[in-house]
């Protein structure tokens, strides 16, 4: 048995036969004929390769979710940079062939990222060197490697792309383990979503272990080439705990988290797209208390009209059947940038810049046209709009004269809607969770984005795991600043609840139960684990009740 480590990135252990695949290395003979014609061909590469990703961002929204498909709108954009195009062109003049050149700009590019200090962007040099190696596809005329399995297999390569990964048949492929990569990789987030299997950076693997029996490990990041009986029966226990935990998970199906004191706690679904909706409704989720609408910005590549937005969210509201859907408003700015937006400002940090509410505060026919879609989505069955980002009151009265303005503009039209919509809003920063008690008086809800709230009190980058130590355990800073939300809110009689990654963490669901969180959104994969953590708090607080009065 032969035992390779590497970094565990998406969870549980699988079986079957190695099959070992190299990807075809760019050589680029095709023969310099003039600047002005290999400018063309590059140009035309480029135009054919901008197809390519947008048609991949389409089937990964499909497959994986539209936050999934980002990173081909992503690849887009890097093609549209100036320093792509301006540095393969200037190769091109220098003599080189627009093969030479792509594949040079690419691998300096990916050189730059790799010398910066965040992990994150890191990751970007496989993204680079993924797109002008698409490109240089196009250009020789070659196929792309061919990843298809006569039998259910595993798959080793020196690294995938996102655009193989997410075309990778889940139906064959049960996991892959990569030579390179990182956790904070596209690849490995991709894998995640999709629920395959995953070990990355294992370095260098032999081609005598093609074919071969292997266990992978994703959990731990382990592949066992040939493993011994002992284990193969670890191997065995682990698919029979997986089981074994679904079907548990099952009997929470139908049921309701009330409290001692006749509380209800809502177990919702945070969704990308329509696709999430489905699964949360499919996994007995009680509402939606998340739909990021800014993925379907960014699917279009422009501001997509009133009537486009309104035939998604109408399509939401109809698939949760009378559960209610909270559509959270675009949501833009740091690190999910819409170019199509113009900015008069270079922005050093832009998650401290015009982002989320203060970009749609700029931009007010955004907000405007947005409300105006939710408020026709409305009258189709239980709908609400949540703001992102507000730190002052006076953000939420702006809005909410936005909102009065989109309001009278339908009546003028005769168009129905609900006039009792709830405008609600995420505490995701310091100044919002001290202004709590006011902002109560002006919103119908609080949705605590624990994600931001963390990143904004501790000032510390949740992409950086140079600081992930100031998050571990939960700093009492931050749990002081939900309290304090929780409280303003029972104090004004709204509800509130937790939408951010937290709210999947067991060891959390005690405290939200006891500062009075009555909303938990997590995935719709989670919906059944996290109902049946609640439960079993819920029955841990009722006993301790009990002991006390006796």
């Amino acid at each position: 048995m032969e035992i390779i480590h590497g970094k565990g990135v998406s969870g549980h252990m699988v079986r079957g036969k190695l099959r070992i695949i190299r990807h075809i290395r760019h050589t680029a003979a095709h023969i310099f004929t003039s600047a002005e014609n290999e400018k063309e061909r590059f140009r035309e590469a480029c135009a054919k390769v901008k197809d390519e990703l947008t048609d991949l961002q389409k089937q990964t929204a499909e497959k994986a979710g539209e936050k999934e498909a980002e990173i081909f709108a992503i690849h887009r954009m890097m093609m549209e940079e100036e320093d792509f195009g301006e540095c393969t062109s200037d190769l091109i003049s220098e003599g080189k062939t627009a093969e030479e050149a792509v594949l040079q700009t690419g691998e300096t590019l990916a050189k730059m990222f790799l010398a910066m200090d965040s992990p994150y962007m890191q990751a970007r040099a496989v993204d680079v060197r993924s797109v002008s190696e698409r490109i240089a596809d196009v250009l020789n005329g070659r196929e792309t490697t061919d990843f298809t399995m006569e039998s259910p297999g595993i798959i080793a390569a020196d690294d995938l792309t996102p655009a193989e990964t997410v075309m990778l048949d889940k139906n064959m492929i049960l996991g892959f383990v990569t030579e390179r990569g990182s956790d904070n990789s596209h690849t490995a987030i991709l894998a995640r979503t999709m629920d395959i299997p995953a070990v990355v950076d294992i370095g260098s693997i032999d081609d005598k272990f093609d074919g071969k029996d292997c266990i992978l490990d994703g959990n731990n990041g382990v592949l066992y080439i040939e493993p011994d009986a002992e284990i193969g029966r670890v191997y065995d226990d682990s698919c029979l705990y997986d089981l074994q935990k679904k079907k548990a998970e099952e009997q929470y199906r139908g049921k309701r988290c009330i409290t001692s004191e006749g509380t209800s706690i809502r177990i919702c679904a945070n969704a990308g797209g329509i696709d999430d909706v489905m699964e949360a409704a499919a996994n007995d989720a009680e509402g939606i208390g998340l739909f990021r609408s800014e993925f379907l910005f960014m699917r279009y590549g422009r501001c997509p009209t009133e009537e486009e937005q309104f035939s998604v969210y109408k399509e939401a509201v109809s698939h949760m059947s009378g559960r209610e859907t909270i559509i959270r408003t675009l949501d833009a700015g740091a690190d999910k940038q819409l170019k199509w937006i113009p900015s008069t400002v270079q922005e050093n940090n832009p998650a401290l810049g015009l982002r989320a509410v203060r970009l749609c505060l700029r931009h007010s026919a955004l907000l405007y046209t947005q409300l105006r879609a939710l408020y026709r989505a409305s009258a189709f069955g239980p709908i609400a709009a949540m703001i992102p980002m507000i730190t002052i009151p006076e953000e939420l009265k702006q809005v909410k004269r936005i909102a009065e303005q989109a309001m009278e503009s339908l009546r003028m039209e005769n168009i129905q809607y609900n006039p009792y919509m709830p405008i609600g809003i995420m505490i995701e920063t310091p100044s919002a969770a001290l202004y709590a008690e006011e902002l109560a008086e002006l919103c119908d809800f609080f949705s605590i984005g624990t994600n931001d709230l963390i990143q904004y009190t501790l000032a510390a980058d949740r992409e950086n795991p140079e600081v992930i130590y100031l998050t571990r355990p939960l700093p009492k800073s931050v749990m002081q600043l939900m309290e304090m939300t929780a409280a303003a809110g029972k104090k004004a009689g709204i509800p509130v609840g937790i939408c951010g990654e937290l709210g999947n963490d067991e060891s959390m669901t005690a405290f939200f139960l006891h500062i009075g969180i009555t909303k938990i959104s997590v995935p719709p994969a989670q919906i059944l684990r996290i109902r049946g953590k609640v439960l079993e708090s819920i029955r841990e607080e009722s006993l301790q009740k009990a002991k006390e009065l006796f």
